[in-house]
């Protein structure tokens, strides 16, 4: 029986909910004050969410401010620091003079890096205790869902 393409999708978004908020959770206790990385501290949530939406290949302010509904002048104070914090960099657009592309600096790549390290760290005792034949199923199936969403990603961009 076929499956319909809603239906499916619709179960995306049911794992990308729980999976954003243990990120959350997970880098929240390290800004707070928990032993960690120095520079997690510097940053707010909303600041790591730009870098790793950043990373995704969102690298103009307008785009940012859009995925994040907020205004443009917002997103621009957000940018400046973390510019400012060498996070991220600013380049002219290969294509378009009027445009500024934004970059990971080698720190913010090791930023994001470290944040999905840590949030990505609560899922290991569980996943080993999965048999090989299911965690090559979640490997299957999160390669499936990875290809979906590299598929759709020049829609959003």
């Amino acid at each position: 029986m076929k499956m319909k393409a809603l239906n499916i999708a619709l179960k995306l978004y049911e794992i990308a909910g729980p999976i954003f908020v243990s990120l959350k959770e997970e880098i929240k206790p390290a800004i707070a004050g928990a032993p960690s990385h120095q520079d997690i501290k510097k940053l707010t949530f909303t600041q790591l969410r730009i870098l790793l939406a950043v990373e995704y290949g969102k690298n103009q302010v307008g785009k940012l401010a859009r995925s994040a509904q907020v205004a443009q002048p917002a997103m621009s104070k957000i940018v400046d620091r973390l510019i400012r914090l060498n996070f991220l960099r600013r380049a002219p657009h290969p294509s378009d003079r009027r445009q500024i592309k934004l970059s990971l600096t080698p720190k913010g790549t090791a930023m994001t890096r470290r944040i999905r390290l840590r949030a990505a760290e609560k899922y290991v005792e569980a996943i080993q205790g999965l048999s090989l034949e299911e965690q090559r199923r979640l490997l299957d199936g999160i390669t499936i869902v990875f290809e979906i969403i590299q598929k759709t990603r020049n829609q959003e961009i």
